[in-house]
């Protein structure tokens, strides 16, 4: 992970391609203890490889935000794991039509364009269409929303994720435990240690899937 030194190697890098960049590097708190908060979780070498890509952006006047850093690696990372493109997807789905289904694209694998397909309703509604020109539209729209998510959610802090994630199962375990209150309620006779029982299971359960979720990301 970045260090404070790689940090201020970062801001000495700003300063010297965006003259107009002045960071307050005095102060109780400053611009290296900000950045190291926003940045330091990110190994040092993919951080200035997303500095340098966020500052060769055509038109860039402006030294890139932390926010806008932690993105660029987000695009990168994309483009590395061969993310396809809306146009890409779209012509997997086409090209399905044109083989069996054991042969269909590989393409149509994968968890963006499958979603992708499934909001449009399977390829078998796509195919029938009338309008294909107006399912393309959709289709984009969804795919483009959808990778736009998935690039923000790869971007996303680490304290962030993981705060969505307790509050998320604190949630699920706060409904869980009103529902199982609610059946001892209106089934008095119902032992209370099988119901205590199915409360641990449902929560271990809960805590198993969002474990599952954090390392899949």
């Amino acid at each position: 992970m970045a260090t404070r030194d790689e940090i201020k190697s970062v801001i000495a890098y700003l300063k010297l391609a965006f003259p107009n960049y002045h960071p307050e590097l005095s102060g109780e708190i400053n611009t290296v203890d900000v950045l190291t908060d926003l940045l330091g979780d990110i190994p040092a070498d993919a951080l200035m490889v997303a500095v340098k890509a966020a500052c060769a952006e055509p038109g860039r006047q402006f030294a890139p935000s932390a926010g806008e850093i932690r993105g660029k690696l987000a695009e990168l990372h994309a483009k590395a794991a061969e993310v396809p493109t809306a146009a890409e997807a779209w012509g997997a789905v086409m090209e399905s039509f044109r083989c069996v289904t054991s042969q269909r694209p590989a393409l149509l694998k994968h968890p963006l364009v499958a979603k992708a397909v499934r909001m449009m309703g399977g390829l078998d509604k796509i195919g029938m269409s009338e309008t294909i020109g107006v399912e393309r539209a959709h289709f984009f729209k969804f795919y483009e929303q959808l990778l736009k998510c998935a690039l923000e959610d790869a971007s996303e802090l680490a304290g962030v994720t993981k705060y969505v994630l307790e509050n998320r199962v604190n949630g699920e375990i706060r409904a869980l435990s009103d529902k199982l209150s609610v059946r001892r309620l209106s089934s008095p006779g119902t032992d209370a240690s099988s119901l205590d029982h199915e409360i641990a299971d449902e929560r271990a359960e809960i805590m198993r899937r969002e474990r599952a979720a954090v390392w899949a990301r």
